[in-house]
């Protein structure tokens, strides 16, 4: 139980993407040793934390292929799942891909797994890059959440009965209603918001590496475009399966100046995991702005039917009965 506890800590400290990119190399320097696959998934499955490559080894143990261990583990499945995976994990679903073109071409699986594993640490170091830049507009979030709450607090503070005045005619339930139908669309736009900002996709320029593996394994441009679509359309791979105009520039431009494709995808894939993480930037500081709508749209109105106009309609009433 504590061996689990403190995986779980582990895991709640890094990135997906970095326990997993630790296992890939771990299980590409047994295979450089000439540790068999087999006996390498068990060294790695001992030490693993990330809960998709526990499960390929399990499938792998359990008699499965590798490749499609690693499918059906990046799209969640389990031992003695049938149907092809369509979707998951998305590290995962660049690992298997991976090993899955490796493996049709003919390509050394240590190579191809530690280049997996760099673009899995560059993902896991964006993603910490984002999580960093979005700790401020989160709280900022979470406080305006409370804000229609606090009002009501500061009310009942100075001896108002907030809910006996909003229950007492048809201005205190207009305003109730309104106030916590704003208090609840002010939250999920906010919700809504923060997940877009913090959404995450396939590994960046996961094509491009696919097409190196090929094109390194010795496999022709157009055998090895239909391997990568029919490996990603098995792994549920989208980024893969619907292909990218941009391998398709990379490889005129190597084409037109004879220069070596290998080297360019391997540059373009690189760059687009640089632009992916000063997107992931662009989004968290925009997100900040962004903020403001559903403070003034919702959260301050909310905060005003909920705290301040329960006020006045407690004074109104209390003078209406004075006077009577």
């Amino acid at each position: 139980m504590s061996e689990r506890r403190r995986a779980a800590r582990d895991r709640a400290g890094r990135p997906d993407d970095d326990h997993l990119s630790s296992s890939v190399e771990a299980l590409a320097v047994l295979l450089d040793a000439g540790i068999s696959p087999r006996s390498a998934w068990e060294y790695v499955a001992a030490e693993a934390t990330h809960p998709a490559l526990v499960r390929a080894a399990a499938l792998v143990a359990a008699g499965t292929p590798p490749s499609e261990a690693l499918a059906a583990a990046a799209a969640g499945g389990g031992m003695g799942e049938k149907e092809p995976p369509s979707g998951g994990n998305a590290g995962m679903a660049a690992v298997a891909a991976a090993w899955a073109v490796a493996e049709h071409a003919g390509a050394s699986l240590a190579p191809v797994l530690r280049g997996a594993a760099e673009a899995l640490r560059d993902r896991a170091g964006a993603e910490r890059d984002i999580a960093t830049a979005l700790a401020g507009p989160r709280a900022t979030a979470r406080l305006m959440s409370w804000l229609p709450l606090v009002g009501v607090g500061m009310a009942y503070a100075i001896g108002v009965d907030v809910l006996g005045t909003l229950i007492a005619g048809p201005l205190g339930w207009m305003s109730a209603g309104s106030g916590c139908g704003l208090l609840i669309a002010g939250r999920s736009w906010t919700r809504t918001l923060v997940r877009s900002a913090a959404r995450e996709g396939p590994v960046p320029g996961i094509r491009h590496d696919l097409m190196a593996i090929a094109l390194a394994a010795g496999m022709s441009v157009p055998s090895a475009r239909v391997t990568i679509a029919q490996v990603g359309r098995r792994i549920g791979l989208d980024a893969v399966a619907d292909g990218d105009a941009s391998v398709d520039r990379v490889l005129r431009i190597a084409e037109r100046a004879g220069a070596p494709a290998i080297e360019l995808l391997s540059a373009e894939a690189r760059q687009q995991r640089r632009t992916a993480r000063a997107d992931g930037r662009r989004r968290a500081e925009l997100l900040a702005v962004r903020l403001l709508l559903p403070l003034g749209v919702c959260v301050l109105p909310a905060f005003v039917l909920l705290g301040v106009a329960p006020v006045i309609l407690g004074m109104l009433s209390s003078t209406v009965a004075g006077l009577t």
